[in-house]
């Protein structure tokens, strides 16, 4: 039988196999696999969230009521710190004086009681270091009362001493003075209501802080103003969430606010202003009809259980033409029985340019007025100081522990203000 040799296809046992085309390994490329379908429910939205329309984030909301930690909690070796300067070291530049000095080139210092030196002072007190982000409004429900001057005064001092971080709120429902009154606008001039139309970029994570400056109006003293809108058209106030995002935007790029109030203790906005502030300022004009509002106020925050803010309230008291300086006494006493305390009522001098109505330009005041109010803002900025230091000591206490947010006290409110006790003993009834 002859042997059979095998083909020599046989070595190859898918030689004949056509059913698919040959692959050219060389040529493929590789793919990314597809992502599956992530099998896990998403997280519901938690009950307690606060209202966004604008878009800011619920973390920048939070953190407009968080407490921020006071530095001074923390150690830091205070051995290699400087001193605090003399006030009288150098040379007097004001007084009898500074005016030898000017004249003869003598350095004559001034005396450790003169105004020059509390003026000093009071300029290094503006300039102390204040923890997060401040806040002080300014408040009367009397219109006229001097509200937006004060607000002026407060950020232009404030401005001129700290510099770059001073921003000052207009925080009126509608149709608000304090863009009207600053000394320098912009063209276009933007409001509250452009900022917040941008909201939700402005406190984002990647926000520049330059971008912010945009809606604002850089005063010739450094600090900013944020305008109100004047166009009686528009179908909505500035209310409490308008205030949170704009809060929330705010102390992302600056560290010190200053609220020019309305007229209107009831407004949203009003409640919002006085309930996130470190420190109250309220101008007084001697008169018994604006000082009979003071107090009422200052019963309804009382009332409302944030009478903890009168210790951080400073009454600023003006002899106006109109006023009655023998109300002052009576008026004090009253105030301080309600909870403001004795060292902080501080007098400021009647200024013709700040009560008719123009623009408020700083360095065109007389030195008097520059210089109390400077006396004004550092009492200001103690309080201020005060004030965070004792939320945030409240805030972090191991021992104490407290809640964040202050609740509101439980007493109710008066059912007669001393007014109409007085009122009443006077008629003999």
């Amino acid at each position: 039988m002859a042997e059979q040799h095998p083909r020599p296809d046989d070595d190859n046992p898918v030689a004949g196999y056509e059913a698919e085309d040959t692959v050219n390994l060389r040529a493929q490329r590789l793919r990314r696999p597809e992502s599956e379908p992530d099998e896990q429910p998403a997280e519901e939205p938690a009950d307690d969230t606060a209202p966004d329309p604008y878009g800011v984030g619920q973390d920048a909301l939070a953190a407009v009521e968080t407490p921020d930690v006071d530095p001074a909690a923390f150690y830091r070796a205070r051995l290699f710190d400087r001193q605090e300067e003399d006030p009288t070291a150098e040379p007097a530049e004001a007084g009898l004086r500074g005016r030898i000095n000017a004249a003869l080139g003598t350095h004559l210092k001034p005396k450790p009681t003169s105004a020059e030196v509390r003026l000093r002072q009071s300029i290094r007190v503006v300039q102390q270091p204040l923890p997060g982000c401040s806040v002080v409004s300014v408040i009367n429900p009397k219109g006229g009362a001097g509200k937006t001057p004060t607000s002026v005064m407060l950020g232009s001092t404030f401005g001129k001493h700290r510099g770059h971080g001073v921003t000052v709120f207009d925080a009126s429902e509608s149709l608000g003075s304090l863009g009207d009154r600053a000394a320098r606008t912009t063209d276009p001039e933007l409001t509250v209501w452009d900022l917040l139309d941008h909201a939700h970029e402005l406190a984002s994570s990647s926000a520049v802080s330059g971008s912010l400056n945009a809606f604002l109006r850089r005063q010739p003293t450094m600090e900013d103003i944020l305008a109100a809108d004047n166009s009686a058209d528009r179908e909505r106030n500035l209310g409490w969430d308008e205030c949170a995002a704009v809060m929330a935007v705010l102390r992302r790029h600056r560290d010190l606010i200053v609220i020019d109030t309305a007229a209107n203790p009831l407004a949203e906005s009003w409640q919002w202003a006085v309930q996130h502030s470190d420190a109250l300022v309220v101008p007084l004009p001697l008169r018994l009809d604006i000082a009979r509002q003071v107090y009422q106020m200052l019963e309804g925050i009382i009332a409302r259980g944030y009478g903890h803010l009168l210790a951080s309230t400073i009454v600023v008291t003006c002899a106006t033409p109109d006023s009655n300086p023998q109300l002052a006494s009576a008026v004090f006493e009253d105030l301080r029985n309600l909870g403001v305390q004795e060292s902080n009522f501080i007098q400021a001098p009647y200024e013709s340019a700040l009560a008719r109505g123009d623009q408020i330009v700083y360095k065109d005041l007389p030195p008097d007025t520059i210089e109390a109010y400077t006396n004004v803002t550092a009492l200001v900025a103690d309080n201020v100081a005060a004030a965070r230091a004792g939320a945030a000591y409240q805030f972090t206490d191991p021992y104490s522990p407290q809640p964040a947010n202050r609740q509101p006290d439980s007493a109710p409110p008066p059912q007669l203000s001393q007014w109409e006790r007085r009122s009443r003993d006077r008629r003999g009834a």
